[in-house]
């Protein structure tokens, strides 16, 4: 039996789609699996035998292939767990099928649909890895052909270990835990990087122009695109707010910095320089410079200082008109493909609505609107309340303390705060500084539910050497989600909340130490003429109110009205042959964004919107900048010469909980 995944093609236009998950309630469904104690001699898996034992999974597998048999191909899989995670290579799509026996059935269709005929094949060495006292497994890169289209695919498997039985002896056999399978190239056009070097277009005075892609934005997600479109032989055009490249940056406050090891942070093509890496957190300005060297040196198309003014669709001809101010007029684009590349719940700022604004008279604003302490004194403020207590509250917080102004943070919950060294130790984040290639393909290939296990094991590792170190913040009424709080999920912050996390470079010492101000616990529920009123009916007063309380725009389908140039999701624009459609009908095709759907997946980035063609968003973190951005370039490569086949939505077999999917 099959059911079409999330909804279904005739889905109303206005239900969110696809529906959200909850990455922390799919943790605790499929918790890691535990090897038994004394199961595994570990001292077994040394040499080429880690190697011998995929090779007999592999072997396994490519026979019930072979056979077309579902319940022999079930039969590979660890019983209890299993997962298959596709990124183009079978689906064209980004999917998470879960238990054996739902992977069988659809990796035979699929299998099927991309005629793959020569089986799976080991690519390089397996590893025994033991990732906890009662984790290990074998790690075993693969390499496949597909027909259709003609590519190759690459991927892994990770085995875990069960007990057996041969020639009537007890023995240990290998199972598939996670398969992992990656579209790599495809056969009509491999990625060149000489085509970066061809000179750009010129686009002053631009009028109407026609391009393959219309990307709007020109930040690192759209650049990293328009450089791997470069490399595929795509052409296109961004469309950047801002008068230079990298202004996206300039334009935050001065002491932005990032809390992640540079190499996390590179960009295809063009890694950072060595000085800037190791021991090195990138400040706004190298980020910014970055931005500006890596337009000039791959002669990317962007036009800069461009304010859109109407997005319109044409249902017949499967064609974009963009309608922008640029620097020197009006200008029309007509494109196959429309990227947006604005960033997700980065653009609207996010004040919570309290009474008695009117009455405040000092200086209150957003974080996006912060830029340095001066920018406060120059107006006589002396005295500084932070709201909010993640990454950019305690930048501010850390900038206001050392230009001598009294600084207060307003708590208003918990905290999940990771300190810098937990991120940059070699055996989390801190891997992409030995190998940024590798460490790509050991953390954006495993599942969102693996990889976030994984990481909180690690996380909580190092915790529990220090489990008393922020007994100290605790103890002056800091709510703390250390790594060892069993809500503490690193990715449940930062792809479903956008936020609620810091990563410590030292901004708790100014609390534990008193040289700022707390207080904790409670809501700003109004202001007054020199503060607020908060919820445990206290106030407290200040010249200054700076709000990093986060962005509002997580969901596109709720900011793209105001991106495609339209006035509001009421209105409804259309040509006068019908086939034209607006911005506000255009929102209502969308696929929700962010957060995760009921397979761990992240929502509407890097892949197709199923009401809506040749419409993509791209965004997420610098990883997924570098990464994804390959994932998306190659679905366009793919359309623009006739060989994109359709995405797999369905779901052979129904989950359990089918109301859940």
């Amino acid at each position: 039996m099959t059911t079409e995944y999330a909804y279904g093609h005739g889905i109303s236009s206005h239900k969110e789609y696809p529906q959200k998950g909850d990455l922390r309630q799919m943790m605790k469904e499929y918790p890691l699996p535990m090897i038994p104690s004394g199961m595994l001699n570990p001292a077994s898996m040394v040499g080429d035998e880690p190697t011998n034992q995929a090779r007999a999974v592999l072997n396994r597998l490519n026979a019930a292939f072979t056979s077309n048999d579902p319940k022999l191909v079930e039969d590979c899989f660890f019983p209890s767990q299993a997962y298959w995670k596709d990124q183009l290579a079978l689906t064209y799509h980004l999917r998470t099928f879960i238990t054996a026996a739902v992977i069988a059935s659809s990796l035979l269709e699929t299998r099927s649909m991309r005629g793959v005929t020569e089986g799976l094949a080991i690519d390089g060495s397996a590893q025994f890895v033991t990732a906890t006292q009662t984790l290990q497994f074998i790690d075993c890169g693969i390499v496949f052909r597909t027909a259709s289209p003609a590519a190759t695919c690459t991927g892994k498997v990770v085995l875990l270990p069960v007990k057996g039985r041969i020639d009537d002896n007890e023995a240990i056999e290998w199972r598939i835990w996670v398969l992992s399978t990656i579209l790599e190239n495809l056969d009509l056009q491999e990625e060149d990087e000489t085509l970066l070097r061809l000179p750009s277009k010129q686009y002053d005075g631009c009028g109407d122009f026609e391009t393959d892609v219309f990307i709007i934005g020109g930040g690192n997600a759209a650049i990293t695109l328009a450089a791997r479109l470069k490399a595929l032989g795509v052409e296109s055009v961004m469309a950047e707010q801002n008068a230079r490249p990298g202004d996206n940056w300039t334009f935050r406050y001065d002491c932005m910095r990032f809390h992640v090891p540079t190499s996390y942070s590179d960009l295809p093509y063009m890694p950072y320089a060595a000085e800037l890496r190791h021991n090195h957190l990138l400040a706004r300005d190298e980020l910014a410079s970055h931005v500006r060297q890596y337009v000039k040196s791959f002669n990317l198309n962007m036009i800069t200082s461009a304010q859109i003014q109407l997005t319109q669709y044409n249902l017949s001809t499967k064609r974009w008109i963009i309608k922008f101010q640029g620097s020197t007029g009006e200008c029309t684009a007509v494109s196959k493909h429309l990227v947006l590349a604005t960033g997700i719940a980065s653009q609207k700022p996010n004040i919570p609505s309290i009474a008695d604004s009117h009455l405040y008279q000092g200086l209150s604003m957003h974080s996006a609107q912060y830029r340095n302490p001066k920018q406060l004194a120059d107006h006589g403020v002396k005295s500084v309340l932070v709201i909010g207590s993640a990454n950019t509250a305690f930048d501010v917080l850390e900038d206001c303390h050392a230009a001598g102004l009294h600084t207060t943070m307003v708590v208003r919950s918990s905290t999940h705060i990771v300190p810098i060294e937990y991120v940059t130790d070699k055996k989390v984040l801190g891997l992409y500084d030995i190998n940024v290639a590798a460490a790509d393909r050991l953390y954006l290939t495993l599942p969102a539910c693996v990889d976030s296990h994984l990481t909180r094991s690690m996380m909580a590792m190092l915790a529990a050497q220090e489990p008393d170190r922020y007994a100290p913040l605790v103890s002056i009424g800091f709510p703390v989600h250390d790594s060892l709080h069993p809500d503490a999920v690193l990715m449940h912050n930062l792809i479903e909340r956008s936020g609620g996390h810091y990563v410590d470079v030292g901004g708790t010492k100014l609390l534990t130490e008193g040289k700022a101000s707390i207080k904790s616990g409670v809501e700003p529920i109004a202001y007054t003429p020199s503060g607020l009123r908060l919820s445990d009916g206290s106030s407290i007063d200040a010249d200054a109110i700076v709000w990093c309380t986060g962005y509002a725009d997580k969901n596109i389908r709720d900011s793209a009205v105001q991106i495609l140039g339209g006035r509001s999701r009421d209105e409804d624009i259309n040509g006068s042959d019908g086939d034209m459609i607006g911005p506000a009908a255009i929102a209502t095709r969308l696929d929700a964004t962010l957060g995760i759907d009921a397979e761990g997946e992240i929502r509407g980035l890097w892949k197709r919107h199923l009401r809506l063609d040749n419409f993509w968003v791209t965004g997420g973190h610098t990883q997924h900048h570098r990464w994804h951005s390959r994932t998306l370039a190659l679905q366009i490569k793919a359309a623009e010469e006739g060989v994109l086949p359709p995405a797999y939505r369905d779901t052979p077999h129904i989950y359990p909980d089918s109301s859940s999917i």
